[in-house]
């Protein structure tokens, strides 16, 4: 006899785990949201720590110049050993010296400064790579995003018509059965459904491309599940800044390459002008290490003293080569500042395409939205002639692939108008 309290105990823990399971799966199925899908991108895309690094790496190497210009100081110290009866004449008794120096550069003819504003323009450029990849990856989600709700939205419109397209035939099945002469519609009804079949399988197709994209683009499992959040219907799109394009990252990177050229030509200059260094040392120094012995440290310890230098040195003649490392610095920021004209007129021309297509794309939305709905209403209409009598299989199927194909051709005019908004943020100044 089987034990009651056992069998509810079963049936209890049975249940836990059914709702534990359905818990589990309503968390694995939650619907991303495209600001999610953009936060997510963000904190674990792999793209971004190697733009990230490349900061970190200028910001330091700026901290090195910086650190060029102050005063530096160093223990110092050597032994030189002679042995005795080997040092003379062939060389010198040796020496020992231990001493704390000290040096600060009084002027450099620019060079050092020239390296800090380097330095600092590598900062900035490498901040605006950073900009760059992460405006790169932003469009990419959304592209993505946008791309993905698209053929869903397709792949649901296509299904919806293949239901239409099967009913109809089995109307025209029913028909055949019943003795009429229906079988070329019949045949045209099936070569419509196998290119709809077909449509269908490229949608999922794309559809699981850009799934697969997405969740890489999220840090995720490429080959996961996903459900998308719906996005709202565009909205009449505000007018845009006409000078929004003017700070896109490739503008702002090709500015701070300008200013580092600029950094180049100065240092260049810099070597043709005088130099003076000023130095002091204090520590002990001894020219005999010949004996070491009491002596020794003795003459050691007690030859203690201190010195200071002012050193001068200015290039007269380098057979042409300084020259030419000047020439060679104003051609790289001539070529910089060519760049950077080039990199505007990039991001205009990108960014007034963005804006173009966005427009018109809006005033596509509002044509197909009308679309639409009329092309349905016609397919039914001409279904309903068509059992009449009054309308041929062609009307229907016309019909038919024109309301399939205004509702599909709306939704990509909404990806489309979306992946233009996306792009309108890549070259725009936000």
């Amino acid at each position: 006899m089987q034990d009651p309290s056992g069998t509810t105990l079963r049936r209890r823990t049975s249940a836990l785990a059914l709702a534990f399971g359905v818990a589990a799966w309503s968390l694995a199925q939650e619907a991303v949201t495209l600001e999610r899908a953009l936060a997510e991108a963000l904190a674990a895309n792999a793209r971004l720590p190697v733009p990230a690094l490349d900061m970190t790496v200028a910001s330091e190497r700026a901290k090195e110049a910086r650190a060029e210009l102050w005063l530096k100081v160093a223990v110092e110290g050597d032994f030189i050993y002679a042995p005795p009866g080997y040092a003379e004449p062939l060389t010198n008794l040796g020496e020992a010296r231990l001493q704390i120096a000290a040096r600060q550069p009084i002027y450099a003819g620019g060079a050092l400064k020239g390296a800090v504003a380097k330095a600092g323009a590598g900062v900035d450029a490498a901040r605006a790579r950073y900009r760059l990849a992460r405006k790169d990856l932003e469009l990419e989600v959304r592209s993505r995003f946008s791309e993905l709700a698209q053929t869903r939205v397709e792949i649901a419109i296509r299904s919806t018509g293949l239901e239409q397209l099967e009913t109809y035939r089995s109307s025209l099945r029913s028909r055949q059965a019943a003795g009429q002469g229906v079988a070329a519609d019949l045949l045209k009804t099936d070569v419509r459904i196998e290119l709809e079949q077909a449509s269908l399988l490229d949608a999922e197709q794309r559809a699981d491309d850009a799934r697969l994209s997405l969740n890489d683009l999220m840090g995720r499992e490429p080959a996961g599940q996903l459900v998308l959040a719906p996005l709202p219907d565009p909205t009449a799109p505000p007018d845009a800044d006409p000078a929004g394009w003017q700070n896109a990252p490739e503008i702002e990177a090709a500015e701070a390459t300008a200013r580092s050229a600029a950094a180049d030509s100065t240092i260049a200059q810099a070597e043709q002008r005088p130099r003076l260094l000023l130095s002091a040392d204090a520590g002990f120094l001894t020219n005999d290490t010949t004996h070491l012995n009491a002596q020794f440290w003795d003459r050691f310890w007690h030859d203690g003293g201190y010195s200071f230098a002012l050193v001068f040195a200015w290039p007269v003649w380098d057979h042409g080569a300084a020259r030419a490392r000047v020439a060679q610095a104003n051609l790289g920021l001539q070529q910089a500042r060519l760049q950077l004209e080039v990199e505007k007129r990039d991001a205009q021309l990108a960014w007034e395409k963005a804006r173009a297509a966005r427009d018109r794309l809006y005033a596509q939305i509002a044509i197909l939205s009308r679309a639409v709905p009329d092309a349905q209403d016609s397919y039914l209409e001409a279904e309903s002639r068509y059992r009449g009598g009054t309308a041929t299989a062609l009307d229907v199927l016309d019909a038919h692939a024109a309301a399939v194909d205004a509702a599909v051709r709306r939704s990509d005019a909404i990806a489309r108008y979306r992946v233009a908004e996306a792009a309108l943020l890549r070259w725009g100044s936000q």
